[in-house]
């Protein structure tokens, strides 16, 4: 069965609603600018999975033919568009297992030559997280903070008005829900939880359970 890679939440330019992790203990693991795509990130990393904080860097690289069925430039402005600010990342349980959904080969500058995203088919469809998966094992950050051995144990993704048909009721991931709801959030818990809530409303729309 896939699995969770990591989650991400798009955020004011250069993530200053990252304070609000730093104070709960969390390090950034890595960032990076996505090249050719129009976005940077920054990123915490857990035991398995992590948690990226998304922001649109360059409205042309966005704007690009390969780019632009993403709608990243309206999931970045979630607030005045209704589009959903998520990105549900999966890798595979086990070697040679299926992407498990209809997908499209992204293929944005930033990879390396030959490689591919494999980007959900429902890409377009701005009001659901962006769903896609890549094929590559998890390799862990290394960078120590309060939280960085603990697993990823459950991934809630409430969304507004999610559409009957949608391929997101058909999703089958262990740990991950997709549910229905008035307003988008992401809710992730961690394994061995005790209850702690890290809220980042009215920030964004995360809440980390620990």
């Amino acid at each position: 069965m896939p699995v969770v890679d990591h989650v991400f939440v798009f955020c004011d330019r250069d993530a200053p609603e990252q304070r609000h992790l730093a104070a709960a203990g969390l390090r950034v693991g890595v960032q990076r600018e996505h090249r050719g795509q129009g976005t940077a990130n920054v990123c915490f990393g857990f035991r398995d999975a992590y948690l990226e904080l998304l922001w649109l860097a360059d409205e042309a690289g966005a704007r690009e033919v390969m780019v632009k069925p993403l709608g990243l430039q309206e999931r970045a402005r979630w607030r005045h568009t209704r589009a959903s600010p998520f990105g549900v990342c999966l890798r595979p349980g086990a070697a040679g297992e299926p992407t498990p959904f209809v997908a499209w080969p992204y293929r944005p500058a930033y990879l390396p030559a030959g490689t591919s995203i494999a980007m959900a088919s429902n890409s377009g469809v701005i009001g659901e997280p962006l769903l896609f998966a890549v094929d590559r094992p998890f390799q862990p950050f290394g960078v120590p903070h309060a939280l960085a051995d603990r697993g990823l144990a459950a991934v809630a993704v409430t969304v507004p008005d999610l559409a009957p048909m949608s391929l997101l009721r058909e999703l089958s991931v262990p740990g991950l829900q997709i549910r229905d709801g008035g307003e988008h959030l992401l809710e992730l818990t961690l394994a061995d939880a005790q209850g702690r809530r890290l809220d980042l409303r009215p920030h964004l729309p995360v809440v980390l359970v620990s």
